[in-house]
């Protein structure tokens, strides 16, 4: 069992409050851990603000080393995420290797930061006049960070951050923040100087509540519900937002697509880690000629996958987070089979893990389809042609991540151009994702883009210097 502090001012402080951190498998406690009250997080603040910020190539060297430290402790980083988050360790691995990429993305980032000339020229007042923008790192950020991803979305925040040169004040979730502590060991080991990355645990009213509120903080960066992005927004307006709020991914399956590959990719996409992910599918549309051969294979696949202990190096699905989140996600398939739903698959919790669900002929309006699941389960509905799948797709009030299967060059171009997305992915699974090409959505899937150097860019504010004769 880990016992963990606040990371504040480059040194660690252990209050007497503290939380429990439990397995979502057994329940058995796997860490104890401090939560902060309102002044703990206000002092997070007053240091970022006191930070040293080192320069650009002495931040790549801290960021190199914190990727060599991670890659060196993957299997602690590895057990940790299994342990406070049940990933089963197979997926927790492969998260810690795109940690480390991503870590090591943000070092070359830091070494690439640069303005550009402005040709004054251009109009007659600027004739003789030269000109060119500095980059500015805009100030502390503020970045809150899930559950499904303990490392690796703490690592799309803190590396892009320092990669800018601008201090954090990070909050992980209170059901996954031993991972993150993990990191900051790491930081901190690098060299990252006192202040330049705080982290600060507990109630998530008192401490996101007081970032918010200070104006001293620049930017919030918060990837989570859309109901608690968008209210963070509108408590901040003045603050810069980058929001990645998650999804209701669709997919759509035509008459000529590769049926065996657009099953491997919805059983990728809809089971992987349970389906807790922003980009989990969640909604398949069909052509007809497709529609009954899709669904018995991706029935079969479903079938197939190995759900129980995070332990096993076998298991794909594992438990969902909490014993409510289970819950709330069987009461949605039950509910979507009241409605007329057909069950091809799964839809029953064996030893507290809930199986692989396919469900078919869902209504429009089942939670199960225009709500984020959050859980193994995947919805098949049969539509008369593409026209009819883009208008169901694009019915979402989300738009993260999309696919299309097909043959048909201009059936994939088509639906490139209409689909309301963030990303259209063709003949790939809606969930694959790199740490380096931009990442976020449209609609009430956020605002902003992450991918490194996306994020790198929204942290930083261009500078004007002009020189007179």
């Amino acid at each position: 069992m880990r016992t963990q502090g606040l990371y504040i001012g480059g040194a660690w402080q252990h209050p007497d409050t503290t939380f429990t951190v439990t397995d979502p498998w057994d329940g058995t406690v796997v860490g104890r851990v401090a939560s902060a009250e309102a002044h703990q997080a206000a002092a997070a603040v007053d240091a970022a603000v006191a930070a040293d910020c080192p320069a650009a190539h002495e931040r790549a060297r801290m960021l190199r080393r914190t990727a060599d430290l991670v890659e060196e402790r993957a299997e602690l980083f590895a057990q940790t995420i299994r342990a406070e988050a049940g990933k089963p360790i197979s997926a927790a691995r492969g998260e810690v290797g795109r940690a480390v990429d991503t870590l090591r993305l943000s070092a070359e980032e830091a070494r690439r930061l640069a303005g550009e000339a402005i040709p004054m020229d251009a109009v007659a007042a600027g004739e003789g006049l030269l000109a060119f923008t500095v980059p500015r790192p805009v100030g502390p950020v503020a970045a809150i960070t899930p559950f499904n991803f303990p490392l690796n979305l703490v690592a799309h925040k803190v590396g892009p951050a320092v990669a800018a040169g601008c201090p954090v004040l990070l909050k992980p979730s209170e059901r996954t923040p031993l991972t993150a502590g993990l990191l900051v060991e790491c930081f901190d080991e690098a060299g990252l100087p006192a202040g330049m990355l705080n982290l600060v645990t507990g109630d998530p009213g008192t401490v996101v509540g007081t970032w918010t509120d200070d104006p001293r903080v620049s930017v919030l960066t918060f990837t989570g519900s859309a109901s608690v992005g968008w209210s963070l927004k509108q408590r901040s307006p003045a603050k810069r937002h980058v929001l990645e709020l998650g999804s209701n991914t669709a997919m759509v399956v035509a008459d000529d697509a590769d049926l065996d590959a657009a099953v491997q990719a919805a059983v990728t996409a809809a089971f992987t880690y349970s389906g807790q992910a922003c980009i989990s599918l969640q909604r398949v549309y069909v052509t007809p000629g497709a529609a009954e051969p899709f669904l018995e294979r991706l029935a079969k696949a479903a079938e197939s996958l190995v759900s129980g202990d995070p332990k096993d190096e076998s298991t794909v699905v594992g438990p969902l987070i909490s014993a409510e989140a289970t819950q709330r996600v069987r009461s949605w398939v039950e509910a979507a089979l009241s409605s007329g739903a057909s069950l091809r698959a799964g839809g029953d919790v064996t030893d507290g893990v809930l199986r692989p669900t396919v469900l078919a002929d869902v209504p429009s309006d089942a939670s199960v389809m225009c709500e984020e699941v959050f859980g193994p389960v995947v919805s098949v509905n049969t539509v008369p042609d593409l026209d009819a799948a883009v208008r169901e797709v694009n019915a979402s009030r989300f738009g993260l991540n999309t696919a299309v299967f097909t043959a048909s060059t201009a059936t994939a171009l088509k639906y490139v151009r209409q689909a309301e997305a963030g990303a259209v992915l063709v003949n790939l699974a809606p969930s694959f994702r790199t740490d380096h090409m931009p990442y976020g959505g449209v609609k009430d899937s956020g605002e902003g883009r992450e991918g490194v150097p996306y994020a790198v860019r929204a942290l930083l504010d261009p500078k004007l210097v002009i020189l007179g004769g």
